[in-house]
């Protein structure tokens, strides 16, 4: 069973699979460090604003110098109307644009609290929050200068992030990208492998490497890819986490155990997509349809619980939404220790339905595969010369009668 077991991963893994190598490498770490090293910055700066300035009092000015001088925005175009303004944000010259009105300073001191309309584009959400944010902050910091000028030491606010110290985003993105990402790539090396078999006609191939033993055909053709992409994934978030705070030894096993939980749930599901289409075209496109947008229902860029009742059921079934899930519970120490049990228990039972099913879907498959295979007439070697010859010497035959 082990001489089986061995050279049936031999002739999976090392028999010229570029291809496999690829999706099961090159793809998941590669895109990770790209996203990491995208993610690297601790803050947002240099957002392209503008400013249109009908007010010409001290307190438009000071609030144009504020502006100015905040890191995170860049005043590119002061704006002789709205209409300019408004043909930079849409030549995409411009995300916002602050508006400060007429008789602004003297509403200001007469308390009847004016408004200053900022105007931004509406295709980049969240690049205008990081700009509206800075924004109204600084408005605000002015404006309480008006009153608060008795006050030796005004109440000051600072905002820390719990498990990310340095406040940057590959704490808040990249770790869920990062763990997005190995959760496509693990559907589709699973799909990948179960396929190929019956793509290229070589179930009766692997089937007779394996020793004609289904088992040992299932753990040579999926186990080292799941172990191979586990270790990558681990790899990956721990290139990703040492910009966070460290985590305890209990803390990293019950990460790993959750990362290795998603996996085994991907390899399951993409192989029951084989199983049940049995084209890998298809199979490699449900896929990517589910695997692709996942991160999106994962709840770390939009809650859960604000979605409706539908998408937050397809949001339960995504192995992501859970392990995102123990990651974040694990930045907060022991405290979320206990809640990730109860995260890991679900996530075992989801591993075992998707792998119990996927396995009875592509054996079934694979065995239709092998019996179909099985009842068509193979040509030995002698049949294939003597059909050879024969159809040379019809050739020589119609040449002479036409001479």
């Amino acid at each position: 069973m082990l001489k089986g077991l061995l050279k049936t991963i031999g002739k999976i893994y090392f028999g010229h699979k570029i291809v496999l190598w690829m999706i099961l490498t090159v793809l998941p770490v590669g895109v990770s460090v790209f996203m990491l090293e995208m993610f690297s910055s601790e803050i947002v700066q240099h957002i392209p604003v503008g400013i249109l300035k009908q007010d010409k009092s001290q307190l438009a000015d000071k609030l144009e110098r504020a502006l100015q001088s905040s890191p995170v925005l860049d005043v590119v175009l002061n704006c002789h109307d709205m209409s300019e303004c408004e043909h930079a944000v849409i030549r995409g010259e411009l995300q916002t644009f602050i508006v400060l009105p007429t008789d602004l300073e003297r509403r200001a001191l007469r308390l009847e609290a004016p408004v200053i309309p900022v105007f931004s584009s509406g295709q980049n959400y969240l690049t205008n929050m990081f700009a509206t944010k800075e924004i109204r902050a600084v408005i605000t910091s002015i404006g309480s200068d008006l009153f608060t000028a008795s006050y030796d030491d005004p109440v000051k606010t600072e905002i820390h992030s719990v498990g990310n110290i340095e406040g940057n985003y590959q704490g808040f993105l990249a770790l869920g990208l990062v763990s997005a990402m190995f959760h496509l790539a693990a559907m589709l090396v699973a799909v990948y492998i179960a396929s190929f078999p019956l793509r290229d006609k070589r179930v009766r191939e692997f089937f007779n490497y394996a020793e004609r033993s289904w088992v040992t055909l299932g753990v040579a053709a999926f186990v080292p890819a799941v172990v191979i992409l586990w270790l990558e994934y681990m790899g990956c978030y721990a290139y990703t986490h040492r910009m966070l705070m460290p985590m305890g030894f209990e803390e990293f096993v019950m990460v790993s155990v959750a990362q290795l939980l998603m996996v085994i749930c991907c390899f399951g599901a993409g192989i029951t997509f084989v199983g049940v289409t049995g084209v890998m075209r298809i199979a490699t496109g449900v896929s990517g349809v589910i695997g692709g947008p996942a991160f999106a229902f994962a709840g770390q860029t939009f809650p859960v619980m604000a979605m409706p009742f539908a998408v937050r059921c397809f949001a339960f079934l995504l192995p992501l939404t859970h392990v995102l899930r123990v990651q974040s519970m694990m930045l907060l120490g022991d405290v979320g220790m206990a809640e990730s049990w109860e995260v890991i228990k679900l996530m075992g039972g989801m591993a075992l339905f998707w792998v119990l099913l996927g396995c009875f879907t592509i054996v079934l498959r694979w065995k239709y595969r092998l019996k179909h295979d099985s009842q068509l007439p193979v040509a030995t070697e002698d049949e294939n010369v003597v059909t050879v010859d024969s159809l040379l010497e019809s050739l020589f035959e119609k040449i002479r009668r036409r001479k």
